[in-house]
């Protein structure tokens, strides 16, 4: 097997956590590398398997992605629509088998291959009281989803025009020159036969509430849809649905000035990235007194990274509910 490499790559994402905490983009993107191997150092094995965790909000939002993934992948290949008892059925396994690893500590030892849930790891009295109230918001996103115009507007679509879907094997799109990684939950060609690559309808599906960070993510989609399927990123229409605590399905464009601001973001953010690289071309990282860390109370209860930074807020030990709430599903890595 060829030896991978530890390639620099923008996303969203990662944006957010070099800008919120430079110790746990270090942490996260770079210690961790390699931690997978039995015979690398504790503090490498250790990041690796902290990179692997997960909580309840993300586990809610990655059981409903997968959900929607598996019924757009039935409609798309066999126009079958699948009922929402089975979506719901499936779902509970899913969750409950997340919940079952967690409480077996089998990640320990295989954390890709097993879910560890940080509001059990770090010992949160009521985690099961907030385990039930996440499966909720589950049960609750996924029949919004059924019920939703969108789902239903997309079943009166040809699968064929479909552009991509959450699920579909996915590498990184060259924009303007730099690696972007991340993808919509749904993109489509909404294109006349007489006018190809005149239109693009991205879909994305949420668990939490509106974020400004949302309207963001939409543009940098628009910058995929261009440089991945050719559409001018002016042409890219965007519906957001959220799915908790109620149905919103919000529809959006990208204008000119989004757009230009979006492009020097990008290529500020991904100038950033760099200048804390010992070797740019190979993405080798200067020493960790490069990276410190962010000492804010909110960020630091959510942070998976705890045990591994002596820059800790006072309250890191004690995750809070709402602290933990900012953390919904990211499609981005």
């Amino acid at each position: 097997m060829a030896e991978i490499h530890n390639e620099l790559k923008w996303s969203f994402s990662r944006m957010k956590t070099f800008d919120s905490c430079r110790r746990q983009y270090y942490l996260r993107h770079y210690l961790f590398w390699d931690g997978w191997k039995k015979d690398a150092p504790e503090e490498r094995r250790t990041a690796y398997r902290l990179s692997k965790m997960t909580s309840l909000p993300m586990l809610a939002g990655a059981v409903v992605h997968n959900r929607i993934a598996d019924a757009f992948k039935r409609y798309r290949f066999n126009r079958t629509s699948i009922s929402l008892n089975e979506i719901i059925e499936t779902a509970r396994l899913d969750w409950e088998r997340g919940m079952a690893e967690s409480e077996s500590g089998k990640w320990r030892t295989q954390p890709k291959q097993y879910c560890c849930i940080f509001e059990h790891y770090s010992g949160m009295p009521d985690w099961k009281e907030r385990a039930r109230e996440m499966w909720e918001r589950v049960e609750t996103s996924l029949r919004c989803f059924d019920s939703s115009g969108t789902w239903d507007d997309l079943r009166k679509t040809p699968p064929r025009k479909w552009l991509a879907y959450d699920g579909d094997p996915f590498e990184a799109v060259l924009v303007d020159g730099i690696p972007m990684f991340g993808r919509p939950d749904l993109a489509y060609d909404a294109s006349k036969p007489e006018n190809p690559n005149s239109r693009c309808w991205i879909f994305e599906f949420k668990t939490g509430r509106p974020r400004d960070g949302d309207v963001l993510q939409v543009r940098y989609y628009a910058l995929v849809a261009a440089a991945d399927w050719g559409f001018d990123p002016l042409s890219v229409k965007a519906r957001l649905v959220y799915l908790h605590p109620q149905l919103i399905e919000r529809e959006m464009t990208v204008d000119e000035d989004a757009l230009a601001d979006a492009g020097r973001v990008l290529h500020q953010s991904f100038e950033d990235m760099k200048s804390v690289l010992a070797d740019p071309e190979r993405n080798i990282p200067l020493d960790i007194s490069a990276f410190p860390p962010a000492v804010r109370g909110d960020l630091c209860a959510r942070c998976f990274y705890q045990e591994m930074c002596e820059g800790r807020g006072t309250e890191a030990s004690r995750p809070t509910a709402a602290a933990l709430d900012e953390d919904d599903f990211d499609p981005f890595v």
